[in-house]
């Protein structure tokens, strides 16, 4: 498929209406934020935010359209699965979200500035990578020791305390052959939790297949042709961080 002639002048009209931007302050600093709060995380790469207001250019049919003052990223529309996703927390999305933008999806999907923070969440959500490992107590950095007794074995002992199985083989190699009554075996508290391992690669391709999912053909092309063709053609600055 090609992208319409329709589609390219309602995007081309944001080259001299202003009102185009009217989202900007909240895009860019929400994206600045999760790049701030992310970036400790492995293969991170900074998104762009101007990425973000070409899917909202390429999403919302401009401030004509009715859209644009509810569901602007169409976030929470019949057949869309990313609100259902953000709002029960799956994939791993409350490991990007804060706790105001969980307790906001709940009731307030139809507020553009909700909207907007969902889609974000939910576009980071889908380029990371996670993995299901043993986490640590961040409150208890103790390194406790426990007595083998006759009739244990490792998946009890780290149910009874408070641990896991990796915590345990981890820090007593010998016990993932066998342990004995009266072996001492140090663990840390613990649990099994979703962790951010690395992030997928940052283009537009990766957006169209990860956070559009194949529901316009054309997305990646429209959000290369608004970047390269529209943007810098805009009457007003734009900056990117």
């Amino acid at each position: 498929m090609a992208i319409t002639q329709n589609w390219k002048d309602t995007v081309n009209s944001g080259i001299n209406d202003a009102r185009w931007d009217e989202y900007d302050e909240l895009i860019e600093k929400e994206v600045n934020g999760l790049n701030l709060r992310l970036t400790g995380t492995p293969q991170f790469g900074k998104l762009d935010w101007l990425l973000i207001k070409s899917m909202l250019w390429t999403e919302s049919g401009g401030p004509d359209n009715a859209s644009w003052k509810k569901r602007v990223m169409q976030i929470g529309n019949p057949g869309d699965p990313a609100y259902q996703v953000m709002k029960d927390g799956k994939e791993g999305s409350t490991l990007i979200m804060d706790s105001a933008l969980q307790n906001d999806l709940k009731t307030l999907i139809d507020k553009p500035e909700v909207n907007i923070r969902a889609a974000i969440a939910y576009l980071y959500t889908r380029l990371a990578k996670f993995e299901i490992q043993s986490i640590p107590d961040p409150k208890d950095a103790k390194i406790y020791e426990y007595e083998v007794k006759s009739g244990d074995n490792l998946s009890v002992i780290a149910s009874k305390h408070g641990t896991t199985l990796d915590d345990l083989q981890s820090r007593n190699p010998a016990a993932k052959v066998m342990i004995k009554p009266g072996q001492k075996l140090k663990y840390r508290k613990a649990k099994m939790g979703m962790v951010i391992v690395g992030w997928r690669t940052i283009t537009t391709a990766e957006i169209a297949s990860r956070y559009n999912g194949g529901g316009d053909p054309d997305y990646g092309s429209k959000l290369d042709y608004i970047l390269k063709d529209v943007f810098p053609k805009l009457k007003r600055s734009l900056k990117s961080n």
